[in-house]
């Protein structure tokens, strides 16, 4: 019952917490199947909620054994359909016995036609790279189907997620299913020898995610890949897709830029230390370009957009005073930030509606109905501004960074991710 009522509040926010999320390979996920989705695990909690949110079947899911402090988190998270992988950090070997009755549920699940859905690298780090990926998505497939005799098969659809900033609101995030693993065909290998076919699978899940993954292979290649990224979303003007699409050609470039970085880039380089010291962003140095294509800054809508998201600002100033004191680590700075503003929308503003008058009301309709829009109206600010930063440079400097620019972006090609996968 609160999966269902959290689901479309989540969907909302997805909606306007990112300027686009893309989609592609949901035709990979079998309708009515038993299924498990093996996902890479770039954010806390943020690509199991996309997926719940934006593709039609029902998701239980796995999550660390130390979100489970109490009474009320394990309610509150049952009801969600989370169920706990104790590690030994989680309470030590007693804890771990506890993974058998989760891996009961899980069997008694897939032996259901469900969908599970697994973060498979088991934590989360905010780098572009694929980790080791854990045993847990082999041994609950392989498991089920040994428990089950009239269980035929377990589908694992590999699942990449990729974020251009995973702890920025407003960013873009590129989410591909692959073809699914057919988990039967190691089920004679896993009865002659559990080990060896665990591990077997293992290693085909990781090479079949690898080539779903925006991924470095080292930090010197990170550093010079998202330069090249930067510029390329910039060149191809990424940032002006809203919504939900189903597109993917983004995704295609990037996985081939990732893929064919170089070690070394001194322009690039040289080029994004000048804009350091200018206090310039690339999309301004793109927007002086283009200023003859420009249009002014529509200051209408501005004053509309801001005045129609009062009403959302004291919630928005919350989320963000949890999501920055509360974590730890930054891998959870925007994961918490989203979950205080889906709890807030789902307690506070049915409250509000209930309790204010009829032009309170009206408006925080207005304000929730208009978000996205308005959101985007403010952006035209941000960047009208960065311009004007740009075009107040000496004529000689900005010439400098355009000419700069176009002789870097030259020697960045964009590959689609049939070249890279071969």
């Amino acid at each position: 019952m609160v999966y269902y009522l959290v689901r479309p509040v989540a969907r909302y926010i997805l909606r306007y917490y990112y300027r686009n999320i893309d989609i592609t390979g949901l035709e990979n996920i079998p309708a009515d199947a038993p299924v498990i989705l093996a996902a890479n695990h770039p954010t806390a909690f943020i690509e199991p909620c996309i997926m719940a949110c934006f593709q039609p079947r029902t998701l239980w899911f796995l999550a660390r054994g130390n979100l489970f402090k109490n009474s009320f988190f394990i309610a509150l998270l049952n009801a969600v359909n989370i169920l706990p992988v104790y590690r030994l950090e989680d309470g030590g070997y007693t804890k771990l016995k506890d993974n058998f009755d989760t891996f009961d549920a899980c069997y008694k699940a897939l032996s259901l036609g469900r969908a599970i859905m697994i973060l498979a690298e088991g934590r989360t780090i905010h780098e572009k790279a694929l980790r080791p990926i854990r045993k847990g998505t082999a041994r609950i497939a392989l498991g089920a189907l040994e428990r089950d005799p009239a269980l035929k098969e377990v589908y694992i659809v590999p699942v990449g997620a990729n974020f251009t900033n995973a702890d920025r609101v407003r960013g873009q995030v590129m989410v591909r299913c692959g073809k699914p693993i057919l988990a039967s065909e190691y089920l004679a290998e896993y009865r002659s020898g559990e080990a060896n076919a665990i591990k077997n699978l293992t290693s085909h899940l990781r090479s079949r995610l690898s080539s779903l993954v925006v991924q470095f292979p080292d930090q010197a290649r990170a550093n010079i890949g998202e330069g090249r990224l930067v510029l390329h979303r910039n060149d191809v003007q990424a940032g002006q897709t809203y919504g939900i699409t189903h597109d993917g050609k983004q995704l295609d470039q990037e996985l081939g830029i990732a893929a064919n970085t170089p070690e070394k880039d001194p322009e690039l380089a040289h080029y994004f230390n000048a804009l350091y010291q200018q206090g310039i962003v690339d999309g301004a140095v793109v927007g002086a370009k283009k200023r003859q294509k420009q249009g002014a800054v529509p200051w209408v809508k501005v004053f509309l957009a801001s005045l129609f998201q009062l009403p959302q600002l004291p919630l928005w100033l919350l989320a963000e005073f949890i999501g920055a004191s509360q974590p730890r680590h930054i891998e959870f700075y925007s994961p918490v930030r989203f979950a205080a503003l889906a709890v807030g929308t789902l307690l506070i503003y049915p409250t509000l509606l209930l309790l204010l008058p009829w032009a309170g009301k009206t408006w925080l309709l207005v304000s929730i109905f208009t978000v996205g829009w308005s959101l985007r109206q403010l952006e035209k600010v941000q960047q009208w501004y960065a311009n004007r930063k740009m075009e107040r440079m000496v004529a000689a400097e900005r010439g400098r960074l355009v000419k700069m620019r176009e002789e870097v972006s030259a020697g960045i090609k964009s590959f689609s991710a049939e070249e890279v996968v071969g």
